[in-house]
């Protein structure tokens, strides 16, 4: 990250609360995204994911909390906002009855100058290799280019934040690796960008994490530091046993389990009593973070980091 990118002005979000009706779906969230890097939002289908994204790019008002995006309040000035972002849904919201050419074409035009589009789609396509599809209407590709399409159109008008909406959903590992090559290209040239996603293993490609559930921000830090905190509050172990798994996971000090090859991975309490069985100390994933951690909101309101 260059300095002129520390500097710029990124995403803010302070004690941002929605509503709709009864239902509260986001809680006091707090946090922020620095230019030049990819942050990551991780939660479950329904926490509040895309509430959060609809807010950021200007779509809804928070019910109370402010938030900036580019040093603009989202709420005082939505409309200026979506000038300056660039917004892929998970719906990979491409016009399927125009080429690849003309899908960047009608995204370039709406915040280019006439004169810059032909380069900006020129340079768009080259940087995400469609070049050979540019000719090609955009519902004749398959997932992952069609996928690969729709965060071009995001960022062909050079957008200084890109929210991307759960951006690889449905599609294989080889395409999810390539969506993600080129997420962190785009916070290479300085940009700030904003990932939704309930895939755990993906979460882990992020510089900064925030672990969003039930509308509430749980933990936020490196992939690492998230590690680290469930650690501080849970062991996770494999065990390779044959006794059923409902059995176990009524053993005392089993926060949770689940089949693992021969055997069962295991959650078990920090500091809590050892289940008899034979157990080898492992490192946590990202889904084992979640779980400890959400598991340990549910009980205390929040994780806690033991000094």
């Amino acid at each position: 990250m260059d300095a002129q990118s520390a500097s710029a002005p990124g995403v803010r979000v302070e004690g941002v609360s929605r509503r709709f009706g009864g239902l509260l779906a986001l809680d006091r969230v707090s946090l922020e995204v620095r230019p030049g890097e990819v942050f990551g939002l991780l939660g479950p289908n329904g926490s509040g994911k895309t509430t959060l994204i609809r807010i950021l790019t200007g779509v809804l008002l928070p019910s109370s909390g402010s938030a900036q995006v580019a040093g603009l309040d989202v709420g005082r000035h939505p409309e200026a906002v979506k000038a300056v972002i660039g917004y892929s849904t998970q719906e990979a919201s491409v016009y399927r009855d125009l080429t690849v050419r003309e899908n960047l074409e009608f995204r370039a035009r709406l915040y280019l100058e006439p004169k810059g589009v032909p380069y900006a789609v020129q340079e768009t396509l080259r940087r995400f290799g469609l070049q050979e599809f540019a000719d090609r209407l955009a519902g004749s590709l398959s997932g992952g280019w069609r996928q690969r399409l729709a965060i071009a159109q995001a960022v062909v008008h050079g957008p200084r934040v890109v929210f991307l909406d759960e951006p690889t959903t449905g599609l294989n590992p080889v395409s999810r690796r390539t969506i993600w090559d080129l997420i962190h290209q785009e916070a290479m040239r300085g940009a700030v960008v904003f990932v939704t996603t309930h895939y755990m293993d993906e979460a882990e490609r992020c510089h900064r994490l925030a672990l969003l559930y039930e509308g509430k921000i749980i933990a936020q830090g490196t992939p690492h530091e998230l590690e680290q905190l469930a650690l501080q509050n849970a062991r996770i172990a494999y065990s390779e046993t044959t006794l059923p798994l409902e059995q176990i996971r009524r053993m005392p000090g089993v926060l949770d389990g689940w089949p693992s090859g021969n055997g069962v991975r295991l959650i078990l309490e920090g500091g809590g009593p050892t289940p008899d069985l034979p157990l080898q100390t492992i490192y946590p994933n990202l889904e084992d973070v979640f779980i400890v951690l959400t598991k340990y909101h549910a009980n205390s309101g929040r994780a806690e980091v033991r000094e």
